[in-house]
């Protein structure tokens, strides 16, 4: 078992809460297999200025510098997974990249060519690439597997499944396309979700 602890937006652009975070956490490390995922990403690669949440993506937003100290800091205790979602956070990786254990690509940035030209151009062998096929059809996942294992240089593809809703009922979990999976491919599976605590 494997666990990656999701910062996600919790820090509400506040750098310090994100240190506080790890202080926190800071018994939960690599060595015991734990990894924490963040998610960078820059407002108006995101999303445009006339959409309702930009301001709160502004407001979210942390600076490049910033993040590098974040991944140092995080780096001593765990795996780092970085969430990428535009150019901004492919820069973030880059320049981070001895740190990063992981990446992890949502289902709506897998088709995403920006992202993947820039993965290709990278080397990723050792590194493991986790991407989410919620929401995708069979035919569409074996399409997705065969690109991402035989177009980047990747050591281990994972695959995610788990609907992320807020909160999600159990029933729409996503659960039983683990059998599925299991049956049709080798790769280790990913579950994620945001059920009710």
């Amino acid at each position: 078992m494997y666990n990656i602890l999701e910062v996600a937006n919790t820090h509400g652009g506040g750098v310090h809460y994100i240190y506080e975070l790890l202080k926190e956490f800071d018994e939960f490390t690599k060595k015991n297999g734990v990894g924490i995922k963040f998610q960078p990403f820059k407002y108006d690669e995101s999303a445009l200025s006339d959409f309702s949440y930009y301001d709160i993506y502004k407001e979210l937003f942390i600076s490049q510098e910033d993040w590098s100290n974040i991944i140092e800091e995080a780096f001593k205790t765990k795996d780092i997974w970085i969430d990428l979602f535009d150019k901004y956070s492919t820069s973030i990786l880059q320049e981070n990249l001895d740190k990063v254990f992981g990446i992890k690509l949502q289902t709506s940035v897998l088709d995403n060519t920006i992202i993947f030209q820039t993965l290709k151009n990278i080397d990723l062998s050792d590194k493991k690439l986790i991407i989410n096929i919620a929401g995708r059809s069979k035919e569409d996942i074996k399409i997705l597997i065969n690109k991402y294992t035989k177009q980047l240089n990747i050591e281990e593809l994972l695959i995610e499944v788990g609907f992320q809703a807020y909160p999600t009922r159990l029933e729409d979990s996503g659960l039983m396309k683990v059998k599925y999976l299991k049956e049709h491919y080798d790769n280790k599976i990913v579950f994620a979700d945001h059920i009710d605590g």
